[in-house]
């Protein structure tokens, strides 16, 4: 008897997970849920706009707006000229990129990436950054184009974690 009730149990509820299932349900909830399926926008924060510029060809920068084709491409860049040095979320040969969007300007970001040398010689903020790490950020030949798109990758990244 005891067997047949767990039998049963068990049948009921994989009939009720499989009926909350169903996008036919007239349940209104199960209606909202099948008919929201568009995916929510995510929204992109704003670059800071005081602090540090940096040293570099990058004295002004104008926020573009966002364009997920430049982050793609910022993406692809990164994982080929970035990532033998740098994580997303932690530390490696370089520090973590998380939040470097939300903490630096993007003339200094763009001049860290294109004038990496002088940086690391002149930049005060880059300086201490070096004083952290055994080995210094060497140039990896980047334009002005594909720093920005990793530029634009970092900062939808760090809309994500908010």
């Amino acid at each position: 008897m005891k067997r047949l009730s767990v039998l049963l149990t068990v049948g009921v509820l994989a009939t009720a997970i499989a009926c909350n299932n169903n996008p036919n349900t007239n349940s209104s909830e199960a209606q909202t849920e099948s008919t929201t399926d568009e995916p929510k926008e995510m929204v992109i924060h704003d670059y800071l706009k005081e602090g540090n510029k940096g040293i570099g060809p990058i004295a002004s920068f104008t926020q573009p707006a966002f364009d997920q084709a430049v982050a793609d491409e910022g993406n692809k860049l990164f994982i080929v000229k970035c990532t033998m040095c740098h994580e997303y979320s932690e530390d490696k040969l370089g520090p973590a990129l998380k939040g470097i969007t939300k903490k630096r300007t993007p003339e200094w970001i763009l001049n860290l990436m294109l004038n990496t040398e002088e940086m690391f010689e002149k930049d005060t903020d880059a300086l201490a950054i070096k004083e952290d790490f055994q080995s210094m950020m060497v140039s990896v030949g980047l334009n002005e184009k594909e720093a920005k798109s990793i530029l634009e990758y970092l900062r939808q990244e760090d809309a994500k974690t908010n």
